[in-house]
């Protein structure tokens, strides 16, 4: 059974992730998943209950009280996860889609966004997460982490969805990149849209070898188009999707250790960050 993980929290994008998985789940005839997890606390975190600033002759009566308002802050994530859960279930069925589980975790996010991901095909979050206010332009650290360690394409949902009648699909002739690209080809997805490969780079023998090969791809898809253009890849794809008015990106992931992106930076970091319209990654 084809299944979408849609994973939400108290963010923006909540509304957002839960209409690019209907959108995916419509074209695949797949059943959704919607996960919210109440992340665990951690060491840091934890301090803060200031038992450790109060001192050797701290009462016992104010520790107990620190425990209760912990308890209190832990029932709370619990009704609002559930609450998440419940209204993204209602929208889905709005939607007229009835074929919906919901799971609510306590843990580690990325971690337990990697282990539900074995049943499902694709994966849909958000760009950022509940603070996503507090951080415009920035990329949520737990994204970038979730489309490093994932095995499954995931879909990086933007502020709002729309159908993706354009497609950009940037290509460097890596195994990612082609993966990307015999799925953008092949899959119900994007039966309708109108495929653009756009690969950065000079105009030589082995970029050429690349582009012949996607050539022979395309043949199986209607509507596709072949460009390569001088340039930095992240320029080069940002203005290939204003020229052509593309509503999705589609791309490999990180095709570079995460030692050498920290030194020389991530094509695929700067794109999830600065593109406005959804991303979907392969890896």
């Amino acid at each position: 059974m084809t299944r979408i993980l849609a994973c939400i929290d108290a963010s923006l994008y909540a509304t957002s992730v839960i209409d690019h998985a209907a959108w995916a789940a419509g074209h695949l005839s797949a059943e959704v998943e919607v996960l919210h997890v109440i992340q665990r606390r951690d060491a840091v975190a934890a301090r803060r209950d200031l038992s450790g600033a109060v001192g050797l002759g701290a009462k016992s009566a104010l520790l107990e009280e620190l425990v209760q308002i912990d308890e209190s802050e832990g029932k709370l994530a619990q009704e609002q996860g559930r609450a998440l859960l419940a209204a993204a279930k209602t929208h889905l069925t709005q939607l007229g889609y009835d074929r919906i589980a919901t799971t609510h975790r306590h843990g580690g996010i990325v971690e337990t966004i990697i282990e539900r991901e074995i049943d499902a095909d694709i994966v849909v979050i958000g760009k950022r997460g509940a603070s996503a206010d507090f951080a415009k332009g920035h990329l949520g650290s737990k994204v970038e982490r979730v489309v490093r360690q994932s095995e499954k394409p995931v879909l990086v949902a933007a502020r709002a969805f729309t159908p993706p009648g354009a497609v950009t699909i940037a290509f460097d002739g890596g195994p990612s990149a082609r993966k990307a690209l015999v799925y953008a080809t092949t899959s119900p997805l994007f039966a309708d849209a109108v495929l653009h490969v756009v690969m950065a780079g000079r105009d030589d023998a082995g970029n050429q070898s690349h582009l012949k090969w996607a050539r022979e791809i395309l043949v199986m898809h209607k509507d596709a188009r072949v460009s390569l253009i001088d340039g930095k890849p992240e320029e080069v794809i940002a203005l290939d999707i204003e020229a052509r008015g593309a509503k999705m990106l589609v791309m490999g992931a990180y095709g570079h250790s995460p030692f050498r992106a920290m030194l020389v930076g991530s094509t695929t970091t700067e794109m999830i960050r600065s593109c406005t319209i959804p991303v979907l990654l392969f890896r």
